[in-house]
């Protein structure tokens, strides 16, 4: 299927050819050349697929030994460096940071990695990292600490390339390594040869088509879901408006013609409480479904949402920009957007304790962008990110799947104490032009 074909990354290792993302491998290797020759090709491979990268070095091969042979490999690879798609990092500067060995801090500055470069618009990340300086007393921690990458990365956008030195390991920490990995590569006979379980591979693809079918139904069922909001909203709005709104009509008819002032009190009672069903139906359907995003646009939704959902019933002050630029949408893609600025919204109410908020939207090249942002107490972004089991987390996880199935993407920034502020990016209709900014 086409969208299991997209999660396919050219691993740039020719024996190891394209795999999926969640990849955890482990390569054993005997001499500086042969890293090399396996790693510079895989990272390569990685900058020109729009991939994150990370290399941690460890003994034979250096930090600038690996950058002076990317370099060679890479003609522009300055300009990765620059554009900051790449590190290369000492073994102390990551994985013995403040001096010990540490899993869990390692793992999460994994994902915190992970979460950044998705947030910059990275399709994923790669990393290896060298494993001769684990020896000794480290090696029980460590092979525990790959039990649970191995455990964990099938849930990311991310593939992992460890490297065992054969000649600094043990027969048992052989096994360890290869145990705790999906994959193994190794070299026999001076060639080198892919060792893999076959059915965790099986179980791994089938859990990918799984995974990418689950999206493209729940991505289905939003739509649907938004659909039959405009169905019902737009039937609420021409059959029960109009009927109440006639109603009222012909009582205030009566009402002149009433002499009694006991009957012309109850007309007066009758019609305040149809104006009063008039108005709450109104509100009613601009929360299931604003007749505005149909009428005049996306943009006109927008605001008039901001304005009457969020400044007027919550009291938070807000701004409205955008660029009057044309932004052809289609309808799906409109319905969605409009949809995620609502939760987006809501989220700010419920959770921000803001005081202010503003939503801004643009063109940008063939693209849609709207944010919202506020100044409200903030969260650790990079952990809500990786936290999709809680209800608020697994909303904003909701919106960048519901994105990304469109073709767009979506960022977001937040610290504690430090307010909050989140991008959506979505394809135009085709066929128009479009000048913007960023």
């Amino acid at each position: 299927m086409e969208e299991t074909k997209e999660l396919l990354r050219e691993s740039g290792i020719d024996v190891l050819g394209r795999v999926p993302w969640g990849i955890h491998a482990c390569l054993f290797y005997k001499t500086k050349e042969d890293l090399v020759s396996m790693l510079v090709p895989y990272f390569k491979a990685g900058l020109e697929n729009n991939e994150f990268c990370m290399w941690i070095t460890s003994e034979p091969l250096g930090r600038k030994q690996a950058e002076s042979a990317m370099t060679k490999a890479v003609p522009d690879f300055g300009r990765y460096v620059s554009a900051g798609q790449i590190e290369i990092l000492s073994h102390r500067q990551w994985y013995l940071k403040n001096g010990g060995f540490d899993g869990r801090r390692v793992l999460k500055g994994w994902l915190d990695k992970l979460e950044k470069a998705l947030n910059t618009g990275y399709a994923g990340m790669r990393i290896t990292g060298n494993t001769t300086w684990v020896g000794g007393k480290r090696w029980k921690d460590f092979n525990r600490y790959e039990k649970q990458v191995n455990l964990t990365i099938e849930r990311y956008d991310m593939i992992a390339l460890c490297t065992y030195c054969l000649d600094g390991c043990s027969p048992a920490e052989i096994i360890d390594a290869a145990n705790t990995h999906q994959l193994v590569i190794i070299e026999k006979q001076r060639q080198w040869e892919l060792m893999k379980n076959a059915e965790r591979k099986r179980t791994h693809q089938r859990a990918r088509e799984y995974q990418a079918e689950l999206k493209s139904l729940a991505s289905q069922l939003t739509l649907a879901e938004e659909r039959e909001r405009r169905r019902i909203a737009s039937e609420i709005h021409d059959v029960t408006i109009q009927s109440l709104a006639l109603a009222k009509m012909k009582l205030n008819g009566l009402g002149h013609s009433v002499s009694s002032r006991d009957s012309a009190e109850v007309l007066d009672e009758v019609r305040g409480a149809l104006g009063k069903a008039i108005d709450e139906t109104r509100s009613l359907v601009s929360r299931v479904h604003s007749p505005i995003l149909a009428l005049l646009g996306f943009e006109a939704a927008v605001g008039e949402w901001l304005t009457g959902q969020i400044q007027e019933k919550h009291g938070i002050e807000c701004r409205f920009e955008d660029d009057g630029q044309p932004k052809p949408l289609d309808d799906d893609v409109q319905l969605i957007l409009f949809r995620d600025v609502r939760e987006l919204l809501m989220n700010v109410v419920k959770h921000a304790r803001a005081k202010k908020v503003k939503v801004f939207i643009r063109t940008d090249g063939e693209q849609i962008c709207i944010g919202v942002e506020d100044d409200g107490i903030g969260f650790d972004s990079a952990e809500a990110a990786t936290a999709v089991h809680k209800r608020d987390e697994f909303g904003l996880f909701s919106i960048r799947e519901r994105l990304k199935e469109l073709g767009g993407a979506f960022e977001i920034e937040s610290a504690p104490g430090r307010g909050c502020r989140a991008v959506m990016r979505a394809p135009l209709s085709c066929g128009t032009q479009i000048g913007g900014n960023t």
